[in-house]
């Protein structure tokens, strides 16, 4: 059985009370087609593109994890506090949301369903399905790869923060310890769980495939999902190996 721990991330009372708020992910609308498009392609992603090799391909996965469309979800400590972020800016997400907010999910039967008691304000609450067809509207992700798999926000082991080097979360990866939640997954040398684990994650997990369909307003990540994908098997298949810090 493998739990996840769900953060709410906005009221479950009525949905008409999930309204854009100026600091909101989706709140963006003077984004034009042009920066969206500008923003879809790094130095890292080029490099890749043009040289695809162990070293290339982390550094173009290293770009999308610091995205903001990965940092917002993954959140931050802030009053004591884990916290989610919005906005291409990061900044608080509104309503007081913390990690006090998650639901408490399990794998049952091939399928991640709620156990335990449930905060009346959590993340389902706004976040559904699909994203919202209006800028201004909370995003929503879910497939048929991962059922029942809901927005949420992950550990706080599993923080991105604006400190992040390419070798911290390199060497945080390939730590079971902070990024696993296997629990066969061995040590840092067990390549064969790892691979396991996190071609999985970034193949099938709606929340990262939703990081390049953000919704109208939002910048996406770097590339395309199948880049990124295909980006994960040639650096573990690599050896996964981390840069040094500089």
């Amino acid at each position: 059985m493998i739990t996840v721990l769900l953060s709410g991330a906005l009221s479950s009372f009525v949905l008409s009370g999930c309204i854009a708020n100026k600091n909101d992910d989706s709140d963006h609308s003077n984004l034009t087609a042009s920066v969206s498009k500008a923003a879809n392609s790094t130095p890292a992603f080029e490099a890749y593109q043009q040289d695809p090799n162990p070293t290339t391909a982390f550094n173009y996965l290293f770009d999308v994890a610091t995205h903001p469309r990965c940092v917002n979800c993954h959140g931050v400590i802030e009053d004591g506090a884990h916290r989610p972020t919005v906005g291409d800016n990061s900044v608080p997400h509104p309503m007081n949301i913390t990690s006090v907010n998650n639901l408490k999910m399990a794998v049952q039967d091939g399928k991640f369903v709620q156990v335990g008691e449930t905060h009346p304000v959590n993340c389902r609450g706004c976040h559904q399905d699909e994203n919202a067809r209006e800028p201004g509207r909370p995003p929503g992700a879910a497939n048929d790869l991962m059922p029942g798999f809901v927005w949420h926000m992950p550990p706080p082991t599993m923080i991105i923060g604006s400190d992040m080097t390419p070798s911290k979360l390199c060497n945080n990866w390939l730590n079971p310890r902070l990024n696993s939640f296997l629990a066969q997954r061995g040590g840092r040398d067990d390549m064969k769980t790892f691979k396991k684990e996190f071609e999985h994650h970034v193949s099938d997990d709606p929340l990262v495939r939703w990081a390049w369909n953000p919704g109208p307003g939002r910048t996406p990540a770097p590339g395309t999902h199948a880049q990124f994908a295909k980006a994960m098997s040639v650096w573990i298949n690599g050896g996964a190996p981390c840069p040094t810090e500089s």
